[in-house]
Parts: structure tokens; C-alpha cells; sequence
């Protein structure tokens, strides 16, 4: 089997690990290496790892089954080095970083949350008319309507909270009967 070992030993570590792997595979770059290998070999290679493993210490191998597919096999010493797919995270950071910048905003969402579902129940308004109901059905050899649905919404909406407060038409909208 061909095999690739990657190392991002750091201090005393990387001198051992160098030693051990050079042993066993051809140097492809400053931290790796590539072979071809039995699984005898491979398992001797992970055992003499781990005897010399320190803190400092960490190495990937991954099994290449064809030109374009490698399968990561393990990790000898500290995994935090690698993701779980045995691949060295680059740009990354141990400090706490919010995903989004408008987080802070998020104390809203229940008011998002109320609006999106009005927006919704108006926006359904409009469907509520024979000629949209009949076009469903397909009763009518009309291909399209006077005024779309989503027009019809708007309006009733706009007729629904005329020269009202928001708090009024909001305490309206939950005395209707349903």
C-alpha cells in the first residue's frame, strides 16, 4: 500500500520522528513523507512513533487508494493538530469569534420571528379570491390575472393598518376570530 505521512512535530520531537520516518519512507517535503509499505511495516512504523512520542509530537498517515483518493488512517501523539479527516488546519484561531457580525442584533428575533409570520399571513391573503382559486384548480382558460397576488396582499395589508399605530394594529390583528 502506498502511504503519506504528514508531521507537524514541534521541538525534540521532529528530530525523532524525522529519524523514524526516514527509516521507513522517502522524504517528499520538510514534514513528509511517502511510501510504499505492507501492513506489517505500517504497524511497526505507528509502534516505533508512539515509543518516541512526546507532547510535542504529531504525525498523520494516510492510506492513498488511487490518484485522487486518500483515506486517513490514524494519528500518533497530539490529534488537536489535525481535523478529523487527518488534514492540517491552516488560518486558524484559539480565540472566540462571533460568526456573525450583527449578533449583538439577535435579541430581536422574536419580533423577526412575529413579523415573518405576518408577512406570511398576508402575504396568503391575496390567494383568497375566485379568480386565483379557479386558476388552482385549473377552471379557468385565463393564463394569468388582472393583479398579482402578492399586489392584492400588499394592498389589503396597507388597507388592514391605515393611519394606525403599529400597536394598534397589531392588538387588532389578535382579536380576529379564526
Amino acid at each position: 500500500m502506498m502511504v503519506t505521512f504528514v508531521s507537524q512535530c514541534e521541538k525534540n520531537a521532529l528530530k525523532k520522528t524525522r529519524r523514524v520516518l526516514d527509516a521507513f519512507a522517502n522524504r517528499i517535503g520538510d514534514n513528509t513523507w511517502q511510501t510504499l509499505i505492507t501492513e506489517d511495516g505500517l504497524l511497526t512504523v505507528k509502534k516505533m512513533l508512539s515509543q518516541t512520542a512526546s507532547k510535542s509530537t504529531a504525525v498523520s498517515c494516510h492510506w492513498i487508494r488511487a490518484r485522487s483518493r486518500s483515506h486517513f488512517l490514524w494519528v500518533v501523539g497530539k490529534k488537536s493538530k489535525f481535523n478529523e479527516e487527518g488534514i492540517v488546519p491552516v488560518n486558524s484561531t484559539g480565540k472566540e469569534m462571533e460568526q456573525f457580525v450583527d449578533n449583538h442584533q439577535w435579541h430581536t428575533i422574536d419580533v423577526i420571528t412575529y413579523a415573518a409570520a405576518i408577512a406570511g399571513l398576508f402575504h396568503d391573503f391575496g390567494k383568497a379570491n375566485l379568480l386565483f382559486q379557479k386558476k388552482l384548480k385549473g377552471k379557468t382558460k385565463s393564463i394569468g390575472e388582472p393583479y398579482r397576488h402578492e399586489w392584492i396582499s400588499l394592498r389589503l395589508f396597507q388597507n388592514f393598518t391605515d393611519k394606525k399605530k403599529d400597536l394598534e394594529w397589531l392588538q387588532e390583528l389578535t382579536k380576529i376570530e379564526k
